[in-house]
């Protein structure tokens, strides 16, 4: 990765109001089906990033909030429309629906012993909400 893209992604960080945009991330779209609630996860062997898009809030909330992730984009609920924009220009009357962005490989572990819960959103640590609250 270039130094210019280290930039780049810095300064998109420094950027978003992370806090905002959990608050904006308050339910899952409601014109969505529970089969189009989705959350993705993909990487590729020349990379160290993983890539990653939600489409459901609890899980969306955390990966916002991981102090390591690079937010690409957010889809916002606009009427019919479901555009997606850059992070920073989320306005607070808008609802969040969706993200996008990079986290680095070396924040996912899969481990061998199952969770307590199913829930997604519990496979992110809820200490990165917690980390959002003290800024």
């Amino acid at each position: 990765m270039s130094t210019e893209a280290v930039d780049e992604e810095d300064a998109l960080a420094d950027d978003v109001d992370r806090a905002a945009l959990i608050d904006a991330f308050d339910a899952d779209d409601p014109r969505l089906s529970p089969e189009e609630k989705e959350t993705t996860l993909r990487f590729a062997r020349d990379e160290d990033v993983a890539h990653f898009y939600t489409a459901e809030a609890g899980v969306g909330r955390r990966l916002i909030a991981h102090p390591e992730a690079v937010l690409d984009g957010v889809v916002v609920a606009d009427g019919d429309a479901r555009p997606t924009k850059p992070p920073a220009e989320v306005r607070p009357t808008e609802h969040v629906v969706g993200v996008r962005g990079t986290l680095p490989v070396g924040a996912l572990l899969v481990k061998s012993r199952l969770r307590q819960t199913d829930r997604h959103a519990e496979i992110i640590s809820d200490r990165v909400l917690e980390e959002v609250d003290r800024e």
